[in-house]
């Protein structure tokens, strides 16, 4: 089953993202087709964090998340000590920023594949990237 990347996450939460169609139909569709990687829901909250956003509207944001999306609550991946350890692997062959190579091994833990904007994926022999589709091609 697909990991979802945190450019899902921001392109669902941006009604005037380009891929904001497309992320809401993968989100709707997680536990079904997909699962949200639990790295992207932190790098998420971290990013919403550093940008100033408060606690409460961060609490806020992920409430609606849950609203809109119930199915999240258990389309989550789940991490163990062994997803730490594959991704500093890849972190350090691969030259991956902290997250992606997080990502990248949540989606090796499944099936290889990982639904994202970010072509740094493609590094990585046995990932498989599945890019999100823009308005102008949906």
């Amino acid at each position: 089953m697909p990991i979802l990347d945190t450019v899902v996450l921001f392109a669902a939460a941006d009604a005037g993202d380009r891929f904001h169609r497309d992320s809401l139909g993968r989100l709707g569709n997680a536990s079904k087709e997909t699962m949200l990687g639990t790295f992207a829901l932190l790098e998420f909250d971290l990013v919403l964090k550093s940008r100033g956003s408060t606690a409460e509207q961060r609490s806020d944001l992920m409430v609606l998340l849950l609203k809109d999306f119930a199915n999240l609550a258990t389309a989550i991946h789940s991490v163990s000590p062994s997803t730490i350890a594959i991704a500093a692997q890849l972190e350090s062959r691969f030259g991956l920023d902290y997250f992606d190579a997080l990502l990248a091994s949540e989606s090796m833990e499944h099936d290889g594949i990982i639904v994202s904007t970010d072509r740094e994926f493609e590094k990585i022999p046995g990932l498989k990237r599945i890019p999100l589709a823009s308005k102008a091609k949906a």
